[in-house]
C-alpha cells in the first residue's frame, strides 16, 4: 500500500472518530438504554445496557473530541484483535475460555477502569462464575470458576499491553500498568 493510501485511510479514520464522536453526544444516548461514565484524564465510556448487563459500547475522548466503538450490538470487541492477546498466559484456562478470547466476545461482566496516566485497564471476563446462570430462585447455578483476563488501552482505545490471565496478585497487575505508562508516554 503507498504511503498515499495509507494517510488516506487516516484521514478517512480520524473523519469517522468524530463524526462518531458529535453522535453519541446527542440526547439519545442520554437515555435509560444508555448511561455515561466518567474516567478521569477527559475520557468516558458509554454504557450499553446488554442482555441485562451494562457494556462498553464507546470510549469517548473529550480531549480530542473523538469516540471508539469498542464493542459492537453483538458484544464483539471492535478494537481489540488477536494478536492484541497473550496466548500463551491463557493456555491452562478451560477450553470455554480461550474459545470467547478467539470469537473476541464481551458477552460477560467486563469493565474499562479510570484512566490514571494515559492508559486505563480493562478486565475482560472469558467466562463467569457459576452464580451468573442462576435464576432468581437459585436455579439453574453451575460449578463454574470465573476466569477473567486483564489488558490496558490507551485514550484511543488502542490496546498497548495485551490481555493476559495473570495470578491473583496486585503486583502484576501493577507491573502492566507501569508498562502501559511507559509506553504512552514514549
Amino acid at each position: 500500500m503507498s504511503i498515499f493510501r495509507k494517510i488516506s485511510k487516516m484521514l478517512e479514520r480520524e473523519h469517522y472518530d468524530k463524526k462518531l464522536y458529535q453522535l453519541l453526544n446527542m440526547d439519545k444516548y442520554k437515555s435509560l438504554s444508555y448511561v455515561v461514565q466518567d474516567l478521569g484524564e477527559g475520557m468516558a465510556v458509554i454504557n450499553e445496557s446488554m442482555c441485562g448487563w451494562w457494556k462498553p459500547r464507546y470510549l469517548l475522548n473529550h480531549n480530542t473530541e473523538c469516540a471508539y466503538e469498542f464493542i459492537d450490538d453483538n458484544q464483539r470487541l471492535l478494537t481489540v484483535t488477536k494478536d492484541d492477546i497473550d496466548w500463551e498466559s491463557l493456555k491452562n484456562l478451560p477450553e470455554n475460555a480461550v474459545a470467547t478470547a478467539r470469537k473476541l466476545s464481551f458477552q460477560f461482566p467486563s469493565f474499562i477502569r479510570s484512566f490514571e496516566n494515559g492508559v486505563a485497564e480493562v478486565s475482560w471476563q472469558l467466562n463467569p462464575d457459576g452464580q451468573y446462570y442462576m435464576d432468581d430462585d437459585g436455579y439453574g447455578m453451575t460449578g463454574d470458576e470465573e476466569v477473567e483476563i486483564y489488558g490496558f488501552i490507551d485514550q484511543n482505545a488502542k490496546v498497548v499491553v495485551k490481555f493476559r490471565d495473570i495470578d491473583e496478585c496486585d503486583d502484576e497487575l501493577d507491573m502492566m500498568r507501569k508498562e502501559a505508562e511507559q509506553i504512552v508516554k514514549q
